[in-house]
Formats: structure tokens, sequence, C-alpha cells
């Protein structure tokens, strides 16, 4: 799962529009990524690279136990795709 507080639009846009290409918007500004662990790595470094110091960006990898145990209320369905990470 990553989330993010970004302060300015343009580049708060350019994180979406990364984000939105490997994973599932579920809030505003959170997303829910199934991916190998090299690619999440890549994609976090792509979307540092976008960050000015006053943005915060989060990132909580969640094993299979835990995507089992994810309660939600709402829309939206359960995490699929075993064997991948959600980061």
């Amino acid at each position: 799962m990553i989330a993010y507080d970004i302060e300015d639009d343009a580049v708060r846009r350019k994180v979406a529009d990364l984000l939105e290409n490997h994973g599932e918007r579920v809030q505003y500004s959170v997303f829910e990524c199934r991916l190998p662990r090299k690619r999440f790595t890549v994609l976090r470094q792509q979307v540092l690279r976008l960050l000015h110091a006053d943005d915060s960006l989060r990132c909580y990898p969640l094993c299979r136990w835990c995507r089992q145990a994810i309660a939600w209320q709402g829309e939206g369905a359960a995490p699929e795709d075993e064997g991948f990470i959600i980061a």
C-alpha cells in the first residue's frame, strides 16, 4: 500500500499518474500496488525523485497473511494475486 501527502498540484498529479499505472487507487492519495519486489523498488525510486522535501510518502508492505485480514467498508474488493507484495 502506498500513501502520500503532496502539496504541489503538479507533483501530486505526476505521482498519481505513475501509481495508477502500477496499482489501483483505493482512496484519493492511497494506492494498492501488487508488484514484485524489484518493480516496487524501481517505482518507489521514481516517485521519490518527484517529491519535494516537505512531501510525505508512506509504503506499507503487506504479507500474504496480512492481506487476508484486510477489512473494508464500502466499494472495492479484497486484494488478490497471491505471491506478490502489496507495497
